[in-house]
C-alpha cells in the first residue's frame, strides 16, 4: 500500500508566510507602543525607534544617546521609563491576536 501526499511544499510556504506576517504584526505593535511611551521634548527620541524583523524574531531599538536616561525615568513625562510600559501595553495588545 502506498499513500501519496501532495502539496506539502506549498502548504509549508503558506505557513511560513503567515508566520512572517504575524511576527511583523507583533513587531509593529511593539514599535508603536515604544513610540507612545517615549516622552517628547523635540520628538527626536520618539522618531528614532526602529524595528528589524528577521525570520526568527524581531528587535525594536533606539540609538539616541540619551535613551538610557529616558529609560531610567529622567523625564517627568515617563517617570517609569519606556521598556516596562511598552512591554505591558504591547503584551495586552498581542494577547488579543
Amino acid at each position: 500500500m502506498k499513500l501519496e501526499v501532495l502539496g506539502v511544499d506549498d502548504a509549508l510556504q503558506f505557513i511560513g508566510r503567515e508566520v512572517e506576517d504575524q511576527v511583523n504584526t507583533v513587531a509593529q505593535i511593539y514599535l508603536e507602543e515604544a513610540q507612545k511611551a517615549t516622552p517628547i521634548k523635540s520628538g527626536r527620541a520618539r522618531r528614532a525607534w526602529n524595528k528589524d524583523v528577521q525570520r526568527q524574531g524581531f528587535t525594536v531599538d533606539n540609538n539616541v544617546p540619551y535613551i538610557g536616561r529616558l529609560e531610567e525615568g529622567y523625564s517627568k513625562q515617563a517617570p517609569r521609563g519606556i521598556t516596562g510600559p511598552t512591554l505591558r501595553r504591547a503584551n495586552r495588545r498581542t494577547s488579543r491576536l
